[in-house]
């Protein structure tokens, strides 16, 4: 029963959390993209500001000894904030988009660790946001603009009514080691997989392949990514991170290498994406105690990756070498992290 509650929980967030970034897109395009510095007002609000709503919720979290009601709070806030946003303004968009992924990110991690789904759930929750952003970004113009805005917007909101009625509260259960400022390790792994992140986010954006040539083949790029997120939590948890993460970046770096060339392209975003669901259930592991932290420091990390190409520092890279090295880079990285967390729990 707990098992199929779970599944069924983390499948609402995930359709949510499509719904969420699809309204996100949506709305910012068609209403909010005549100003410069309209895109970085919105990232900061809905990355950055992740970082500190994950530890406010590891706050409440551990006072009330609860596991549940802070993340459903934190995704019903959060809807309500992006529906609000969608009509008056960018910054409560951003603002509701961060309370929804740090809710939602938090009600997964839950569920995830209680059935042992071994970051299964992660990479299924995280996924779908990506197809949300894109078919928002590209198909604003419409002309049931209001339409569609309302049935996505109705519908998000049943959902957070769903979840906040069919809550089972349970005790806030901490498996793992508790957040040590001396402990050299956890602090590697933090670092660590925040630079991985911030090397995705930042090759992700600033590669430009010849290919992408149509709006069909753009969608289709971006469920290649997204199916990458998802296969990289079910890989690790059938064959273990290390093989996962040798296997996945070796292929992506060689798939970049012939990234200009559309089936070596998608290959190459679906390989290298696995890393997503791999960094956070790395650290969340590491820190059960915090997840909404963990969840936080990571989003934070997105938003830095992003500022390079907002800025135009680096824009319009070529998948070779640009993403072949970010690969090997991330191989490295990972390896020694995995390697690190196996030592620290007794495992290496």
């Amino acid at each position: 029963m707990k098992k199929r509650q779970a599944i069924q929980r983390i499948g609402l967030l995930s359709l949510c959390h499509m719904g969420i970034d699809f309204l996100c897109a949506f709305s910012l395009y068609h209403h909010f993209s005549d100003r410069y510095e309209t895109f970085l007002l919105y990232n900061f609000c809905a990355f950055a500001l992740q970082l500190p709503l994950g530890i406010l919720i590891d706050i409440w979290s551990q006072r009330k000894d609860k596991a549940l009601l802070p993340g459903i709070v934190f995704t019903g806030i959060g809807i309500l904030l992006t529906v609000l946003g969608s009509y008056v303004s960018h910054i409560i968009l951003g603002i509701g988009n961060a309370f929804f992924h740090v809710g939602g990110g938090v009600l997964t991690i839950h569920d995830d660790d209680d059935c042992g789904f071994d970051g299964r759930g992660l990479g299924t929750f995280v996924a779908p946001g990506a197809i949300g952003l894109i078919l928002g970004t590209l198909y604003h113009g419409t002309a049931f603009f209001e339409w569609i805005r309302i049935l996505v917007s109705a519908s998000m909101i049943l959902i957070a009514v769903f979840l906040y009625r069919n809550k089972k509260e349970r005790s806030l259960t901490q498996n793992g080691k508790v957040f040590d400022p001396d402990d050299s390790d956890l602090l590697f792994l933090i670092l660590a997989c925040f630079a991985v992140v911030i090397l995705r986010s930042l090759t992700g954006m600033a590669i430009s392949f010849t290919w992408k040539t149509s709006n069909a083949i753009v969608i289709l790029s971006v469920i290649a990514l997204a199916c990458g997120k998802t296969a990289g939590g079910f890989l690790s948890a059938r064959f273990g991170m290390k093989k996962t993460v040798i296997v996945t970046l070796s292929l992506s770096a060689v798939a970049y290498l012939f990234g200009n060339v559309m089936p070596a392209g998608l290959a190459a975003l679906f390989l290298f994406n696995m890393t997503m669901p791999l960094t956070l259930y790395l650290l969340v592991r590491n820190m059960r105690d915090m997840p909404g932290f963990a969840f936080g420091i990571l989003t934070f990390g997105l938003f830095l990756g992003y500022l390079p190409v907002y800025y135009s520092l680096m824009k319009g890279m070529d998948p070779f070498p640009f993403g072949t090295i970010s690969s090997l880079i991330s191989l490295v990285i990972l390896y020694a992290s995995v390697s690190r967390s196996e030592k620290r729990n007794g495992n290496g």
